[in-house]
């Protein structure tokens, strides 16, 4: 596969000159099968097909001929190489981050469609580059577009991340033929050989990767949550507006008497849980507009990664549920017993002054629950900025607090900038327990302590990296590392040496002045979120 930028500024492989055209404004890319993919990168001015717009981010099929317009240029077909010719091939293999590719890696320095790695008529296998940061083979950096011969054993590096080829689904010539045309004691050595190497090591380990290398890789993957949520008060299909103007117009507001139907909860210098703050009558849209005005993008803060192509996120449940979950769970509890102390007072005054509206027979209808307002983020780099917070809709969240996972997805379904990598979870992810042993290296990139940090006015926002070794054994929903972090680290993601997700953090000690006590949930409850969520 090949990608062709196309747009205004110089170094697009198309330049197109015309100011209504923008920097970035549209990307072709050439399939290995012969198929062309137009893409509009959210152009100001638009791409048009036969002169019909394309929706931008949505990759669309065209046909070599087509009229295709970028705002007020005609592409002008030449400029398009042509396919080709892959007759002398048998199979050929799409290498980098982006979703089409056969063989998808991660990371900064990675291109989308970074190389490509064919196999001849004759057997032999070559690797093409064609990226912006460079291929090496055995250590020596190639020609962009040359075919370089490699072999099963070759050490690839792609943009300074390894390629496992090892693992990879190249099918690899088979030395059959030439085997079975050896003499005996030819074929009686080599036997001898092959045992005495699998009986030096029978299992060979797959590729490590440095903190440094795991850093590169996915450092781009994460990104800054905020979320903002309120408790709702119902009490059957009572309303609460009737009863608290019968508790105004008895002179009871002042002694406490009033119900609202949207808090926010807190607790007071006596560890009493009051609200403090009444959203009754407002909207989720004017909940957030207020707290905005604050100087917020959220109540509290957390982490979550990109998983897939068309933005979607996982992270802890605590994030998108949190009255769920510790105090806030506490509170809630709390707080509904003291309104069931109230409306059982409330109802005996009623009586007194002889209103009929039986709130007795409601008081047991009585419910609290939490309701999300807003969940966004901030990519890694950004500014932090209202105007770089990016809404994400949730997708799938369970009710169990030990299964501390959530799948959310940006609105516009597609990564927010060029820049954001994901982490591949059908190919690098670990659901074993025996990745979960004690001793074995562990390390997370996230963003504990929230923007306090992170916060660069010119790098923008960055992430904290740490590296640790599991010190528990695991229990059955999650397992124990000593890598420092805080809050705000929740739903950073968790990898082993091999660039293997095996955990998202969820939880530590150190809101209690610690380091090096802290739990991820097992990957395999986020492989579980996900089937269900197909």
């Amino acid at each position: 596969m090949r990608l062709l930028k196309i747009g205004r500024d110089a170094s697009n492989n198309i330049v197109l000159h015309s100011e209504k055209a923008s920097s970035l404004h549209a990307e072709i890319t050439l399939m290995d099968s012969g198929d062309i993919m137009l893409e509009d990168k959210g152009s100001h001015n638009g791409t048009f097909i036969q002169n019909r717009p394309i929706k931008p981010g949505v990759p669309v099929s065209i046909r070599r001929g087509d009229a295709i317009r970028f705002a007020d240029v005609e592409l002008i077909w030449s400029q398009v190489p042509m396919p080709e010719d892959n007759s002398a091939y048998k199979a050929i293999y799409g290498v980098g981050s982006h979703l089409n590719n056969d063989i998808q890696i991660t990371g900064d320095t990675v291109s989308r469609y970074h190389a490509t790695i064919k196999v001849g008529k004759d057997n032999k296998v070559y690797i093409f580059d064609h990226s912006k940061n460079g291929t090496t083979v055995d250590g020596r950096k190639i020609q962009p577009n040359t075919p370089v011969r490699i072999k099963k054993s070759s050490a690839i590096v792609c943009g300074r991340v390894p390629l496992n080829l090892q693992n990879s689904p190249i099918q690899w010539p088979s030395n059959f033929t030439k085997i079975i045309l050896l003499s005996a004691a030819s074929l009686l050595v080599l036997v001898c050989i092959v045992i005495g190497a699998k009986m030096i090591n029978p299992n060979p380990k797959p590729d490590t990767y440095t903190d440094e290398e795991l850093y590169s890789r996915y450092k781009n993957s994460v990104v800054m949550m905020f979320g903002i949520y309120h408790y709702n008060v119902t009490v059957g299909d009572l309303d609460l507006n009737k009863l608290n103007e019968i508790s105004k117009k008895l002179g009871l507001i002042s002694q406490g008497f009033y119900f609202p139907s949207k808090v926010f909860l807190s607790r007071n210098q006596n560890n009493q849980v009051y609200p403090v703050l009444n959203a009754s009558g407002a909207s989720s849209k004017e909940i957030v507009e207020y707290i905005n005005k604050q100087g917020e993008l959220g109540l509290y803060t957390g982490t979550g990664f990109f998983i897939s192509n068309d933005g979607k996120l996982i992270t802890n449940l605590h994030i998108v549920k949190p009255w769920l979950f510790g105090d806030n769970a506490n509170m809630l509890e709390e707080y509904k017993s003291e309104l069931t102390r109230k409306l059982s007072q409330f109802a005996e005054i009623l009586v007194s002054n002889k209103i009929s509206i039986g709130l007795s027979a409601y008081i047991s209808q009585l419910k609290v629950e939490g309701e999300l307002d807003y969940v966004s983020f901030i990519s890694q780099g950004e500014i932090f900025d209202p105007d770089n917070a990016v809404k994400c809709k949730v997708l799938s969240a369970g009710d169990d607090p030990n299964k501390d996972v959530a799948l959310v997805q940006t609105i516009s379904k597609r990564l927010p900038t060029s820049d954001c990598t994901y982490v591949n979870v059908k190919d690098s992810m670990d659901v074993t327990d025996d990745a979960l042993k004690v001793g074995h290296h562990i390390y997370t990139i996230g963003f504990p302590f929230g923007k306090s940090i992170q916060f660069d006015k010119e790098k923008g926002i960055q992430v904290i990296a740490q590296g640790g070794d599991i010190t528990q054994q695991n229990s059955e929903f999650d397992f124990a590392y000593n890598a420092a972090t805080f809050g705000g680290a929740s739903g950073s993601p968790v990898f082993n040496e091999y660039g293997m997700l095996i955990g998202v953090h969820h939880a530590g000690l150190s809101q209690a002045g610690v380091q090096g006590y802290n739990y991820g949930i097992k990957a395999k409850y986020v492989k579980e979120l996900l089937d269900s969520a197909q």
